[in-house]
C-alpha cells in the first residue's frame, strides 16, 4: 500500500481551539506545539447545529448534514407521538467513512458517497475506537468499539476478538459522572484511568491490526469540561492543577500516537486531531420550555411524564439543546398549529427569543435558525422547525419540568458551535470557514 494514503484521526471530544491555543502558548502541551511547528495548523472549526455530540459526530463520520444522516440529538420523539426514543447506529441513515472505503454501505446512500463512488477503493480497512453514536457495533471491514452511548461493551464491539482484548485490559467505556459532584477526586482519578485505557487500546490496535483509516476518540475531555471547565483558566481554582495535568497527559498521548503513526508511514501519512464542538463557561442554564409556558406557547399536564405532558392548545415545545418543534396538526397527537400558520408562529417564537435577556440585561440568544435553511435530504422532514443557539455562557436546555426559565446546576461548561478545533497539515483546510462536515471529504480525497 502507498503509505502516504494512510489516515489517523484523533478525536478529542469538546476540546476548544481557543483553549488548545492557550495551552500550547503556555507550555502545557509541548508535543502539540512541536507538531504545529512542523507544518501543521490549529484551525478553528464550526460544529453541527445543534452542537450536541451525537449530531456532530454523525456529521463527522458521514460527511453530510443531519437532513441526510438523520441524527438531531441524543433523544427523539417516536413518530406521531410525544414518547421518547433514543437513536442508535441503525438510526444513522447515511454511510460512514468506514462503510464508503470498506464496501459495507449496504443500502445506505448519501451525497458524499455518491461523490466518491468509483473514485476511492471499497476494500480498505478501518479501526474505529470509542466513536459515539455507533451502538450496537456494525459489521465492518475492520474493528469498531462504540463510544457514548454504549451500554454493553460486547454488543458495542466488532469483531469478537476485539471485545476479548478490550475486556482483558479492563477497558472503560465511560466514567461515573455523578462522582464529579460527590467525589471530585475520584472523578479525576477515573477520568485519567479511562484516558490511559483509551491510549492503551489505540496503540494496541495501531500495532496489531492492518488498517488504512484509524479513528480514535477520547471522551474524557468532554466529561471534564462539563463539570470543571471553570478550572481550565482559573489558577486559583481548587482543581486547576488537576485539570491542566489531564491536558498534559492528553498532550503526551497526542505525541505518542503522532510519532508512532509517522514512523509507520515514513512521515507521509495524514494525521489530524479534531473535536465535535467547543466549550465555554456557563453563566446560566436556560429552560426554554418554561419560557414557552410563561409566554403562552406551551401548556403542560404535570400528571403525565416527560413530553407526554404537552397539553391541548400548545403551539411549540423544545428538546435539547435548543431544538424547537412546532406542534403541528397531523404531526403530533395534540397538534394545534395548521401548516398555514407556520410563519406567524415562527415569527412569534423568534421575537420572544431574540428579546430574551438575563437579569443583568445580557442577550441570551445568538441566533434562531429555521430548519429549512439548515437541513436538506430525505431525513429533513424529521428536523426541528427552529434551532436556538445561545450566546456563550447561556446553555439552552429542553428540560420540561423546571419551574423557572433561568437556573444553575452542577454543570460548569457548555457546548459551543463556533470553537471546535482541527489540527491538520498546513494547506489541507478548504477555503473559508472549516466545518465538521468537511473532514470526511478531506479524508476520502486522501484515498483517491
Amino acid at each position: 500500500m502507498d503509505l502516504s494514503k494512510k489516515v489517523f484521526v484523533l478525536g478529542i471530544d469538546g476540546a476548544p481551539e481557543t483553549l488548545l491555543a492557550e495551552y500550547v502558548e503556555q507550555g502545557v502541551m509541548p508535543n502539540l506545539k512541536n507538531i504545529l511547528s512542523g507544518g501543521y495548523d490549529l484551525v478553528q472549526m464550526d460544529a453541527s447545529i445543534p452542537d450536541v455530540s451525537s449530531t456532530s459526530w454523525a456529521s463527522f463520520m458521514t460527511g453530510v448534514n443531519p437532513g441526510e444522516h438523520g441524527i438531531y440529538g441524543f433523544m427523539e420523539l417516536l413518530p406521531n407521538t410525544y414518547r421518547l426514543t433514543f437513536p442508535n447506529y441503525a438510526s444513522v441513515k447515511a454511510p460512514a467513512l468506514w462503510d464508503i472505503i470498506g464496501g459495507t454501505s449496504g443500502i445506505k446512500a448519501s451525497t458524499l458517497a455518491d461523490k466518491f463512488k468509483g473514485r476511492v477503493p471499497n476494500n480498505l480497512r478501518s479501526i474505529v475506537i470509542n466513536m459515539p453514536e455507533t451502538f450496537p457495533a456494525p459489521a465492518l471491514n475492520g474493528v469498531l468499539t462504540s463510544g457514548f452511548v454504549c451500554p454493553d461493551l460486547k454488543k458495542g464491539t466488532y469483531p469478537e476478538s476485539a471485545y476479548e482484548y478490550l475486556r482483558s485490559i479492563n477497558y472503560i467505556m465511560d466514567i461515573e459522572a455523578s462522582n464529579a459532584s460527590d467525589k471530585p477526586d475520584a472523578f479525576f482519578d477515573e477520568a485519567l484511568l479511562a484516558l490511559n485505557k483509551r491510549a492503551e487500546a489505540f496503540l494496541h490496535f495501531m500495532d496489531n491490526e492492518r488498517w488504512d483509516l484509524f479513528i480514535g476518540v477520547v471522551t474524557e475531555t468532554d466529561r471534564l469540561h462539563h463539570f470543571f471547565f471553570d478550572a481550565a483558566r482559573d489558577k486559583t481554582h481548587k482543581y486547576h492543577e488537576r485539570f491542566v495535568f489531564f491536558y498534559t497527559r492528553m498532550d503526551d498521548i497526542i505525541g505518542r500516537v503522532f510519532e508512532r503513526f509517522m514512523a509507520s508511514t515514513n512521515g507521509r501519512g495524514l494525521f489530524m486531531t479534531m473535536s465535535d464542538h467547543g466549550f465555554a463557561p456557563i453563566r446560566k442554564e436556560v429552560y426554554l420550555n418554561r419560557l414557552f409556558v410563561e409566554k403562552g406557547l406551551l401548556t403542560l399536564d404535570p400528571a403525565r411524564e416527560y413530553f407526554e405532558q404537552i397539553g391541548a392548545g400548545s403551539k411549540a415545545f423544545v428538546m435539547d439543546p435548543g431544538r424547537i418543534y412546532i406542534n403541528f396538526e397531523g404531526r403530533y397527537p395534540g397538534g394545534a398549529v395548521s401548516a398555514r400558520d407556520r410563519s406567524s408562529v415562527v415569527n412569534e417564537i423568534k421575537s420572544i427569543l431574540i428579546d430574551l435577556k438575563d437579569s443583568d440585561g445580557n442577550a441570551v440568544i445568538n441566533r434562531v435558525y429555521d430548519g429549512t435553511e439548515l437541513y436538506s435530504g430525505d431525513e429533513s422532514a424529521r428536523s426541528p422547525d427552529l434551532v436556538a443557539v445561545g450566546n456563550d455562557g447561556f446553555d439552552i436546555k429542553g428540560n420540561i419540568k423546571k419551574p423557572q426559565a433561568f437556573g444553575t446546576s452542577h454543570f460548569r461548561g457548555m457546548h459551543t458551535r463556533h470553537d471546535a478545533h482541527c489540527v491538520m497539515p498546513s494547506g489541507t483546510a478548504p477555503l473559508g470557514r472549516l466545518h465538521i462536515e468537511n473532514i470526511a471529504s478531506i479524508i476520502l480525497e486522501r484515498f483517491i
